[in-house]
């Protein structure tokens, strides 16, 4: 019996220890996709890295910062399980990996991660 509870506390425990590693890669996820973010808009607004202590440029920031504070609320929030957790991982990583024009189109659809993403989250 002894051996049964250590085995589950075991379970458990690593469950837990699974679920913050996935909340910290979530994490790091979206800040690297936030960078991104506001490497584009630094680029489109032509704001080279060293001049980014221009009003201009603080003013971008901010309004970056905001907008993936919004993002990560949203995310985290809806990515409850490690399931989702993997969904929401692949979504901001595959906005990481698209091109700053590809990210500036309009109506450029979302990439296909995120639609796995949105898809669980439209069921919450």
């Amino acid at each position: 019996m002894k051996n049964l509870s250590l085995a589950v506390s075991l379970l458990i425990a690593s469950s837990s220890i699974a679920s913050a590693g996935m909340t910290s890669d979530l994490n790091s996820a979206i800040a690297n996709m936030c960078e991104k973010l506001k490497t584009c808009a630094f680029q489109q607004v032509g704001i080279n890295a060293a001049s980014k202590q221009t009003p201009k440029a603080t003013a971008i920031n901010n309004s970056v910062n905001q907008a993936c504070a919004l993002i990560k609320a949203d995310f985290t929030s809806a990515a409850t399980t490690n399931t989702q957790k993997r969904k929401a991982i692949a979504c901001a990583s595959s906005v990481t990996k698209k091109t700053c024009s590809e990210l500036s189109q309009p109506n450029a659809p979302s990439p296909p991660a995120c639609k796995g993403f949105q898809s669980f989250k439209r069921s919450k």
